[in-house]
């Protein structure tokens, strides 16, 4: 004797898969960090809240920035992908950066390991003002 399962449609894993997907894809969308840096002045505070003695970092345009306690002028590139700041001339020529978003604003971020040869005695964060 056979016995035959009635097909039943399950009619909650449609939904299910739904909302788990615009739920991932929403949280995934909410992780893509900076995606532009725009011009401007950006105060650069060590750890401690003190000023940076190198002054403030200020944006010119999409590939020059200088700081605020020099005239000279430099260029960087901004990698939405890697989320860093290369600075490839001036006052802070290969400097190692990391980019974050701080009270839904962008801040470049001067680690003190990595950048020992700039004096760092604290980490560096530049905030847009």
């Amino acid at each position: 004797m056979y016995f035959t399962v009635p097909y039943v449609k399950n009619r909650t894993m449609k939904p299910f898969l739904f909302s788990l997907l615009f739920v991932s894809s929403s949280l995934l969308a909410q992780s893509q960090g900076v995606t532009a840096l725009s011009s401007g002045k950006y105060e650069a505070k060590t750890k401690t809240a003190s000023k940076w003695d190198k002054g403030d970092v200020i944006l010119l345009d999409d590939s020059h920035y200088r700081m605020s306690g020099t005239d000279e002028v430099g260029e960087y590139r901004f990698s939405v992908a890697a989320q860093r700041v290369f600075f490839t001339s001036g006052p802070l020529k290969s400097a190692f950066t990391k980019v974050a978003m701080k009270n839904n604003q962008p801040v470049i971020i001067f680690p003190q390991e990595q950048n020992q040869e700039l004096g760092l005695k604290a980490e560096v964060w530049a905030s847009k003002q």
